[in-house]
């Protein structure tokens, strides 16, 4: 017996996945960006730290 709340979806099933995937790898730049910046600025505020101990 066919779900009476099941509504046809307008998206082939393959295009519903291709743009799953783009937008799982675009979260997976984003993120890695994420990271570098993180890494990258503690970096930096430990540099400063020893620039400014030095003083």
């Amino acid at each position: 017996m066919p779900n009476p709340f099941e509504v046809a979806s307008p998206f082939d099933e393959a295009q519903a996945l291709e743009t799953l995937i783009d937008v799982l790898a675009e979260e997976v730049i984003d993120a890695r960006s994420s990271e570098i910046n993180a890494r990258r600025a503690a970096a930096e505020h430990s540099e400063n730290l020893r620039l400014a101990r030095a003083l």
